[in-house]
């Protein structure tokens, strides 16, 4: 049996705050180093598990930055990505370097969401910067590093951001024809107007600046299709489709989200209907990389959780939950993520995500999924196996909706075991299938699993750690107070030894920064100022057996159903019901209403005791005599003491 990287990280005493170096590759071997200076050799697979399991360091340059960035920092380095991959086409389209940059500096000015973290000196050389950043350390180099910088507050007032809205409303978004300067300006002035009628000598922040910050609130989309015609906005928001030469696994990862053709019940016996499940297709190997269900229509979560599915890395507890055998490791950063038009490819996450993990994603015409041969092959071979299972929708004997109420009455798996019968079908049996020929890219007539081990020596993009997967996925933030117990989020809390060492340091009710993962309730970044803990602060959740599910659905479980309010509505009324009658009962009886309830517990406690009196008469004895041999024996008189002679009549008188 294969030792995991687990068991071999505690075999060796490696520790993931001191990861092992790279030092070399050659003919499948890598040769590492560790903290100490001692050399350490691995093989290729070997090496890529263990740097998605934390224990070793990528060749080059660091992109683990050492902080959780914010939305800020977000929209910054999409700025810059934005920037320089759309000199790239302008210059590949015939431009020269002047002109490109004059048009690319326009686009960025204009651009609703890009506009506000553009530079104030942008010049080529700032493009240039990035471009060389963006070569030697990918992605995550462009993140600015202003973690400690900025204004926690916005430097414009309630006043000022009133007239804005009231510029917005009135002009800028009915119309293309109005630039942002013009629009700006007469914010300024309305302001600074408003500013000497209320005799206020010192107006705040007014300028373009504060303008753009107000703009950069609302939503791309809905600027755009305000300022723009139908047609217009619509080639605006659409990407183009592209075509990408496969050579290697992560070259081009498809993913798509449909429904699955099985029913299922819930722990009571109940039909609830078909699961919605959301596959990622690597299109080299054919291998499903990320696999999720979810009882809810397709939305951006449910993406989200593919997406992270494919970059981590499986660990012993998910093998040995669903029994599988193929314990075979397959996570990385697709380099092209090709999905549709539907409304859970896009979102409030998403784009952040894929910015910068530093993928490209293409988004094929609506109505054409030959666009997705890969995965749309993957789920014909997914529904014959959901064929083969109880509930399932359709039959070789009965296609289409001919056998839907008899799935309905034969549905008998729940959710969780739907996952488990699905994830050992995908590691044990369709991992090990052969591919045809015709359905395989590189024209390999063999499995997905012997395709990884033959493709993964040539693999020039490793994988990431799981600091990076944090960076990419957490981009929710809120601030929190410390407890005694940890951290409440969201009706989940948090605990670990290194969280109440900073808790001993800052004291309770100190007010913290929480990032998170929304698709994920597993763990938290705490963010705080104290320099002997790691900040970062990874946090997990106090409940060990917790499931990789969303804060939503931590929401949807704790929130009763109809049917179970209505039960503690009626089981409430009920007892109103029984109080009034025993209300009723004392009234009945002459004592429903007390006028002195100073004498009634008087009365009442000399009930008890008269009670307690009686009840202890009428007791008899346990035994005549008592156990204790000294209280049996008879008590001795005391001798009486004479006197020698009698008294006298004096002492009489």
């Amino acid at each position: 049996m294969s030792v995991s990287v687990t068991e071999l990280a505690e075999m060796h005493g490696w520790r993931r705050d001191d990861k092992l170096s790279f030092v070399s590759r050659a003919g499948g071997t890598v040769a590492l180093e560790d903290v100490s200076g001692n050399p350490v050799e691995v093989t290729e697979i070997v090496y890529r598990d263990l740097i998605s399991a934390g224990y070793a360091r990528k060749p080059g340059s660091e992109t683990d930055l050492g902080f959780i960035p914010d939305r800020k920092a977000r929209r910054k380095q999409q700025m810059s990505l934005f920037a320089v991959r759309r000199d790239e086409e302008l210059r590949a389209n015939g431009n020269a370097p002047c002109r490109a940059f004059e048009i690319l500096k326009g686009e960025l000015l204009a651009h609703p969401q890009y506009g506000p973290s553009v530079p104030r000196k942008f010049n080529p050389k700032t493009l240039s910067t990035w471009k060389e950043k963006l070569k030697n350390g990918g992605p995550g180099a462009l993140m600015p590093r202003s973690d400690k910088q900025g204004h926690p507050y916005a430097r414009h007032d309630e006043l000022y951001e009133g007239f804005v809205y009231d510029v917005l409303e009135d002009l800028y978004l009915k119309s293309d024809r109005i630039s942002i300067s013009l629009a700006a300006n007469k914010a300024e002035d309305l302001y600074r107007d408003k500013c000497e009628e209320l005799r206020i000598e010192e107006p705040n922040a007014c300028a373009m600046k504060s303008f753009k910050s107000v703009l950069a609130t609302l939503r791309a989309d809905d600027v755009i299709k305000a300022r723009n015609d139908t047609e217009t906005s619509r080639k605006l928001r659409l990407q183009a489709v592209f075509y990408a030469r496969i050579n290697y696994p992560f070259d081009l990862v498809e993913i798509d989200t449909t429904p699955a053709n099985v029913h299922l019940r819930d722990r009571n016996g109940n039909c609830i209907g078909r699961p919605t499940v959301s596959v990622a297709v690597d299109a080299a190997t054919g291998a499903a990389l990320g696999l999720r269900f979810s009882l809810n229509a397709p939305r951006e979560i449910l993406t989200v959780q593919t997406l992270k599915d494919v970059m981590s890395l499986r660990d012993d507890d998910f093998f040995d939950r669903h029994g599988i055998e193929n314990r075979i490791q397959m996570n990385g950063v697709p380099q092209i993520l090709s999905c549709d038009q539907g409304s859970e490819n896009s979102g409030e996450w998403l784009p952040g995500i894929i910015a910068y993990s530093g993928m490209e994603l293409g988004k094929n015409c609506p109505g054409c999924p030959d666009k997705k041969p890969f995965v749309e092959r993957f789920n014909r071979e997914l529904s014959r196996f959901f064929e083969s299972l109880p509930g399932a929708t359709t039959s070789p004997t009965m296609p289409n909706k001919t056998r839907t109420d008899k799935a309905m009455v034969e549905a008998c798996m729940t959710l969780e075991e739907l996952e488990t019968e699905t994830y050992k079908w995908l590691y044990d049996t369709y991992l090990k299938k052969e591919r045809r020929l015709i359905h395989s890219p590189l024209r390999v007539p063999e499995s997905p699993t012997d395709s990884w081990k033959r493709l993964v020596q040539g693999m020039a993009r490793l994988p990431i750690g799981p600091e990076e997967i944090a960076q990419i996925f957490m981009v929710e933030e809120e601030e929190r107070k410390l407890q005694h117990y940890g951290i409440d989020l969201r009706g989940v809390q948090y605990h670990s030894p290194e969280l109440k060492e900073l808790i001993s340091t800052l004291g309770r009710k100190a007010t913290v920064d929480v990032r998170y993962d929304p698709t994920d309730i597993r763990a938290i970044a705490v963010i705080h100022d104290v320099a002997e803990i790691e900040n970062p602060l990874i946090v997990p959740a106090k409940s060990k057996e917790i499931a990789p599910i969303s804060f939503d659905d931590v929401k949807r479980i704790k929130t009763l159903s109809p049917e179970a309010k209505k039960q503690d509505r009626k089981a409430r009324s009920k007892a109103y019901d029984i109080a009034s009658a025993a209300q009723k009962l004392a009234e009945d009886r002459g004592t429903g209403k007390i006028s002195n309830v100073r004498e009634a517990k008087k009365k009442e406690r000399m009930r008890q005791k008269t009670a307690e009196m009686k009840e202890r008469a009428r007791t008899p004895p346990l035994q005549p005599t008592s156990a204790m041999a000294s209280v049996n024996q008879p008590t001795p008189r005391m001798p009486v003491r004479r006197r020698e002679r009698p008294p006298q009549m004096d002492i009489l008188e």
